[in-house]
């Protein structure tokens, strides 16, 4: 267990010897009866533990449950909402507040509620597609209509902490036969009504009582749409009455009240709205206490229900809490011998590792059960497995995409257990629809817009085959629509089959100013294929007809108007990709390379090789961060057309400079990023507020222009972010030719047409 800072130690040691010195006087000894130590020759009452709900917060149980141990207090059930049922339920299982402590202080929150790390464990296949999307949002099609998952947060994760915490007491269907008899506390949204779960899959019990409504989704059972249970009781002290107690112990978290000012947005007015409600119904409650009851009020200053990250500070405070309450919870405390008695018959240990007879995937509906299967790594048959070893098995499953949760059970045959994957595939598919929005700006006047959708039809067939199309309108306009056909169960060769028309308006530059607008169009028929090497790789070779054009729409007309010409090539890329996002990483690596080789064979014009490469290396320096970053392009062989020019220039590519100033047969970048976190916005969720600054340096051979002005060094401050409406970036850059440019990014990051779209 974590040790508490020194002062808190000396507070707790000075209570105790006080406390110990007040019972073993002769006053309070002849008074023993009346409220003093029970002795082992009387009848003890029956003890309840009530412990309220908030969310982050709740982590103060604990603090309470290692006074309670220190003090010698027995507890003969436990009810819990919410963040108290988390805690109380794992306290009922038989887990030791110490280790309750220990293991609650050792959880990466980020990762379990805020899903960091997850797109490490996503198919390279879809990591690739969802690149691009600021946002996680994903809709379903169903009669026409626009479905969403019942959440905004995904819960597989903090469904596996549950699971850990509890780990055999699951299979344990009637919560008064658990160690400690346990109630959770749920509210049935379609009935209105409270409902209290003492019976089942203990995880769901407590799924469902901290199931906020709006960020977790609902758990279904039955008839029953169950949610937080806050909303109707935070603190259930009516409940443990009915459930056992003679005695109540009440433990409330009690937040600051607001200040009038913070409470002027609609969200804000919102989110007090449901922190009354629930403050009225744990007033109720507490007023329900007698003389005999203990109420523990714990103030969590300015630890919110969201708060995380400060779980370990929660701690402390139900900690000191409690001890104010010692003269009133010592009339509970057992002698040491009897609370050892106590201690050990409550005390269990699901940690043991067992062999395994059998394993099955249950509750597949359109996903190939093969394919699940073949994600299944530690769960073997005849090996001994441990639950972590399970779990990673599970979160591999997930990981796939296709599931709204997946959860595992042990079959009841000791002697030949079988570990059951059930999965539960997204209820709005397999029809999914994505949007997403990028604005561009710069001081040059150039502004950019883009807004996109993309619908997938997913599992048309038991290999896994998918539909993709995707339609994005404004300065680049595209649609695309391919069929991602696996040629085998484990999905790691396929084909895919594409089409795609593309019309792109882009500025023509000479020495730096602008001097014609063009409309660049290509239309074209693309077969692959590829091999998916694990989660991080793909490489892909395809044979491409496409139709290219480029017309100048207005400026200079020396310059060339090429009508559509027919184009047969060979188009092989590769890439590696373990960034922990796409838009602004704090760690991981990017390596893509491509090329492109047309010829004259069915009917093909061009006679041209070219080839493109990009490396990219993200070094975590704390909370801070640096990028490393270099690319090239060069013509290998030929004569290469306008339209397939290499381009550089952008708020992403080399800021100073506008989108595709340089344009040319061949160049080389390299830059350097270093991003400093100012704020956390959502510190959970990844989203925080950086300060930057990057140094590039390039050069493009052969310009379009026909400049050679050598080396380009620029110079970029940054302010950079991710937020809840998507990622942003603000630019001051600036070059060695004295060219000044204030830049700005939103959403969607906008094409700058050269390898590193890839990257941003």
């Amino acid at each position: 267990m974590e040790h508490r800072a020194p002062a808190t130690n000396l507070g707790t040691l000075a209570v105790q010897l006080v406390l110990a010195a007040m019972l073993l006087s002769p006053a309070l000894a002849a008074d023993g009866e009346a409220g003093g130590m029970p002795s082992a020759a009387v009848e003890r009452p029956r003890i309840g533990l009530v412990l309220g709900g908030g969310g982050a917060k709740g982590a103060a149980h604990i603090g309470v449950l290692e006074v309670l141990d220190e003090l010698r207090v027995p507890v003969d059930c436990v009810v819990g909402t919410s963040m108290g049922a988390l805690v109380g339920a794992t306290f009922a299982a038989g887990m030791p507040p110490a280790e309750i402590s220990q293991r609650i202080r050792a959880i990466d929150w980020s990762a379990t509620v805020g899903n960091s790390g997850r797109r490490d464990r996503t198919p390279i296949s879809r990591k690739l597609r969802s690149n691009t999307y600021t946002n996680n949002l994903e809709f379903g099609l169903r009669g026409g209509s626009l479905v969403i998952a019942g959440g905004v947060i995904v819960t597989q994760d903090i469904e596996e902490l549950l699971r850990s915490l509890v780990a055999g007491a699951r299979y344990i269907d009637d919560f008064d036969a658990l160690p400690i008899p346990f109630r959770a506390v749920a509210t049935d949204m379609a009935a209105g009504e409270l409902v209290v779960l003492g019976k089942g899959d203990l995880t769901v019990a407590m799924r469902a009582s901290m199931a906020v409504p709006g960020a977790f989704a609902p758990v279904i059972i039955g008839d029953q749409v169950l949610a937080d249970g806050g909303q109707l009781r935070n603190l259930p002290v009516d409940i443990a009455r009915e459930v056992c107690a003679d005695v109540v112990i009440a433990v409330a978290l009690q937040p600051p009240p607001p200040q009038p000012g913070s409470l002027g947005s609609a969200l804000a007015l919102a989110n007090r709205s449901l922190e009354v409600m629930v403050a009225a119904n744990t007033a109720a409650q507490l007023a329900t206490l007698g003389k005999d009851d203990v109420a523990i009020i714990v103030p969590m200053g300015d630890i919110g229900a969201g708060s995380f990250a400060r779980v370990p500070e929660a701690i402390p405070l139900g900690h000191e809490a409690a001890l104010k309450q010692a003269p009133a919870l010592l009339r509970y405390a057992l002698p040491p011998e009897d609370y050892a008695g106590w201690r050990a018959r409550v005390t269990r240990s699901y940690t043991d590792p067992f062999k395994v007879a059998g394993v099955k995937v249950s509750g597949t509906r359109r996903v190939n059960p093969a394919y699940v299967e073949a994600q299944i790594r530690a769960t073997r048959v005849g090996d001994d497995v441990s639950a972590n070893q399970i779990a990673g098995d599970t979160t591999r499953i997930f990981s796939l995409g296709d599931f709204e949760r997946v959860e595992y059970r042990i079959d009841d045959e000791p002697e030949f257990p079988t570990v059951d994957f059930h999965v539960v595939e997204k209820s709005w598919g397999p029809d999914f629809l994505r949007f997403d929005l990028g604005l561009g700006a710069t001081s040059s006047g150039d502004a950019s817009l883009a807004l996109r959708g993309e619908h997938r039809r997913s599992w048309i067939n038991p290999l896994g085959g998918e539909w993709h199309s995707t339609l994005q309108i404004g300065t680049s306009n595209q649609f695309e629509t391919s069929f991602y056909q696996p040629l085998e169960v484990r999905q790691r060769v396929f084909v895919e089959p594409r089409l795609r028309v593309e019309r792109l308006r882009e500025n023509i530059y000479d020495d730096g100013n602008r001097v014609a607008e063009y409309s660049f169009t290509e239309a074209f028929g693309q077969l692959d294929l590829g091999i998916n090497f694990g989660r991080r790789a793909q490489l892909r070779a395809g044979l491409r007809k496409s139709w290219p054009t480029a017309e100048r729409e207005n400026g200079d007309r020396s310059l060339p108007h090429i009508g559509t010409r027919e184009e047969s090539d060979l188009v092989v890329q590769g890439i590696y990709d373990t960034r922990d996002t796409a838009g602004l990483p704090t760690r991981g690596a990017l390596l893509v390379g491509r090329l492109i080789s047309s010829r004259d064979w069915l009917g093909g014009e061009g006679s041209y090789d070219m080839a493109e490469a990009l490396m990219m290396k993200v070094l975590p320096l704390g909370a801070d961060s640096v990028q490393l970053i270099g690319s090239g392009g060069l013509r290998l062989d030929g004569e290469l057309p306008l339209y397939r020019y290499f381009r550089l220039g952008g708020l992403y590519s080399f800021p100073g400079l506008d989108r595709q100033q340089l344009r040319g047969t061949g160049y080389w970048m390299a830059s350097t990023r270093y991003h400093h976190k100012l704020a956390d916005i959502q510190a959970l969720f990844g989203q925080a507020l950086y300060g930057g600054l990057r140094l590039t340096a390039g050069r493009m051979h052969n310009r379009v222009d026909a400049i050679s002005e050598g080396m380009i060094y620029g110079l970029a401050g940054e302010l950079s972010g991710n937020t809840p409406i998507g990622s942003f970036r603000l630019s001051l850059g600036t070059t060695n030719h004295g060219s000044w440019l204030l830049q700005f990014g939103l959403g969607r990051p906008l094409e700058e047409s050269t390898i590193l779209d890839a990257a941003f």
